[in-house]
Order: structure tokens, then sequence, then C-alpha cells
């Protein structure tokens, strides 16, 4: 199908915004990608150091299926476009196995996913001497460079300093329209990842997504560290430029903007217990006076990406004759969509692993193409944002 005269507007320049300018490049589509603030990665992706790797389960799950494949996918970009030459990382993650619950669950993944060792293999990390999971092609890396190389790649008209403030679908010739601070945009397609500045957009107001804080800590690179990346319920990154990252603190209630220092001297303690070995050589250190950051990401209820057309619910029947009859039929509820408008949002910790290939199935959908990406329809329907209205409806939550 040829794309060449359409035109897309994509709202968000994190990682989740320019990997969908990426694949909207791929099918020759005209895209102008905006954002608020003024440049890309302001937000969670403006973080120093963050890591890339699967998340992965015991038994094969949507969620573990999509994660693998998602890095999977990660990883033939990655080897395509030659980022390795272009974006600051270091190979290698540890995923330690330090429980017998946690040994059982994850050593039993790799049999289950029947995952090559080229991708993931038993281990011991040597400063814990634990049982691990290691990732040779999994990376501690620069998301601000990794976010800034995508970018580049998809080379989109961008607008910075530029803020959505409200879009609708034309009545006369089904353009959506765009009305920004800086004027009105008429585009083909409209593509919305703005993360938790999705509560600004009354289309998205039910959508159960949630801000979330997190927290940082950036510590100078120390003379005996880590060659590898290791993750231990918290994390620890190589170093890169002389640095390294102590991460990372999760708080869905208390969201304020400054640093708590009891955070920073938690995460520093629970380092020196779980890898001792580690820090045996560096000393006394006082964790509060190590720089820190705050960012922001965004989580859905369910914590899995919401991926695919946005549902119009204006459109939706609810009234309560009609559900009962939906019910009594045994018929399934019937969602009406923005046939142009797609969401990526609710990547939460994993955004740096999941953005490309969510990118990729999301406008694939919203283009019509065929099921090029070969996801299954379970992993689809599970990344949907259908999947919370239908939860509501069966809960009697939407009469």
């Amino acid at each position: 199908m040829n794309f060449q005269d359409k035109t897309a507007v994509v709202v968000g320049a994190g990682i989740a915004g320019v990997s969908i300018c990426l694949a909207l490049k791929e099918k020759n589509i005209k895209t102008v990608l905006i954002d608020s603030d003024s440049g890309p990665a302001k937000h969670a992706s403006g973080n120093p150091i963050g890591v890339v790797y699967p998340f992965l389960t015991k038994h094969k799950t949507a969620e573990s299926e999509f994660s693998l494949t998602a890095f999977q996918y990660f990883l033939s970009v990655w080897k395509k476009f030659h980022l390795k030459d272009l974006v600051p990382h270091v190979d290698g993650i540890y995923f330690l196995m330090d429980t017998k619950e946690s040994y059982d669950r994850y050593s039993h993944s790799i049999i289950s996913h029947q995952i090559p060792s080229h991708l993931v293999k038993e281990s011991i990390e040597p400063f814990s001497n634990s049982p691990a999971l290691f990732f040779p092609e999994g990376k501690s890396i620069s998301p601000v460079d990794l976010t800034k190389q995508i970018l580049r790649l998809a080379d989109p008209q961008t607008k910075f300093s530029c803020k959505l403030l409200a879009w609708e679908k034309s009545k006369e010739d089904h353009k959506i329209l765009c009305q920004t601070s800086e004027g009105e945009i008429k585009s083909d397609y409209l593509f919305l990842s703005q993360g938790y500045q999705f509560a600004e957009d009354p289309h998205l107001g039910w959508l159960p997504l949630k801000k979330v804080r997190g927290q940082i800590l950036k510590i100078p690179e120390q003379k005996q560290t880590n060659t590898h990346g290791i993750l231990y319920g918290d994390y620890i990154t190589s170093a890169i430029g002389g640095f390294q990252v102590l991460g990372a603190t999760f708080d869905e209630f208390k969201l304020e903007e400054e640093s708590r220092p009891e955070e920073s001297e938690s995460m520093w303690i629970d380092l020196l217990k779980k890898l001792p070995k580690l820090s045996s050589e560096w000393g006394s250190q006082n964790p509060r006076l190590f720089a820190t950051r705050v960012s922001y990401r965004t989580q859905s209820q369910d914590r899995s990406p919401v991926v695919g057309k946005l549902p119009d619910i204006s459109q939706l029947d609810l009234s309560v004759k009609y559900q009962n009859l939906l019910r009594n039929a045994n018929k399934n509820m019937q969602i009406p969509y923005y046939e142009s408008v797609g969401i990526l949002n609710g990547l939460g910790s994993r955004g740096l692993t999941h953005a490309l290939y969510s990118a990729e199935i999301l406008v694939s959908s919203i283009l019509g193409e065929p099921n090029n990406m070969h996801i299954s329809e379970k992993i689809f329907n599970s990344l949907k944002p259908d999947r919370f209205l239908i939860r509501m409806w069966k809960r009697d939550q939407l009469t």
C-alpha cells in the first residue's frame, strides 16, 4: 500500500514517540513530532543510564512472550542501523536468582520459552556468587543518546515547546484536526505517546493509567566496579562516561519532584547487602551526597503497555437496555474506534526494551497492514486499550 501522500502527527518526544516516528518513516509517511518540552528525552527517557533486557516468567505468558520478542526486535534495529557505533552502551546484564523461588521461576523460563544461549544463559554473578540469568546482548545504555539517534533516523519535522491543546476528527474529510499552541495541524493519522500528560486529554480520561515517581542515584565510577549491569530487585548499571546509575525507587502515591535522601540511602544499603564483594573496596561513602534524578513514567493498571487504536467511547451505547441485550445473547461488546488515532503508553520501567516493537505493532495496526510482525492474537489483545473497556463492562462500571 502506498502511504506517500499521507501525514501523521506524533505527540511526545520520548523513546515511545521517536520509535513511532521511525516506524512511520519506514512507511514513507510524512510525520510531525510535537512536544511541549524544549527537546527530546526530557522525562523518563532523560535518565543518564538505563537497562535493556526482557522480562521473563516461569511459563509462557502474553507478557513474557511480548517482552522477549520486543527484546529481539530491539536487537535487530540496533544491528540494522549500526547503533552500537552511535549510542554509548556496555553489553551484558545479570539478573540475579538469589532465592529458591526466583531460581525456580526464572531458570525454567529458558526452557519454557526455548530461548537460545546467545540471548540468555544460566551463570554465576561474580560479586554476589548467586545464580543468575545472563543476557550477553542486554545493555546498560544511554536513553538520551538512544532517543536522539532514533529521532535522527526517523527525521520527522519537529515542533518543540509546542503543546497539543485539543484534537478532533473532521466530519468533512475524516482528517484529524490538532489544535496546538502554535496553531492547527491537519493530518491523516494521530499517535498519542505523551506519557503521564495523557491526563490532560479528555479522550483518554477513561484509561486506567497512573503517573509513577522514580528516583535514581548517579554515582561516580568506583575503583573496582561491575563490568556488566546487575539486577537484584534494584539495579546497578555498568559505567558509562565515568558514572554508574543505581536505581530505582517506585512510588505511585507521593509524586513530589524533590529528591528523597532517605531513598538514596536505602538503595545504597541494599546494594551493599546484595553485592558485598563489589562494594568491599569502595570505602565509606555518603549516598545522600550523590547526584539524584527524579523522573516520572506511566504505568497501566495491569502493568502491560497500551498499544493500539483508540476506542471512541463517545460512540458506545451505554444504555442499560443495550447492555442487557448483549449479556442475555452472550454477545461480545462492540467497540467503536477512532480508526486513524493510535496510542502507545504505559511502558512503565521497560520503555527502552519495548518501545520500538510496540511502535511497529501500533503503526501496522493503524495502517491496516497484514500481520507482518507475526504477532499472536493473544499478545495483540493483551496490549490493546480495549481490554480495559471490556473489563469495565464485565464489572458493570460503564452503566
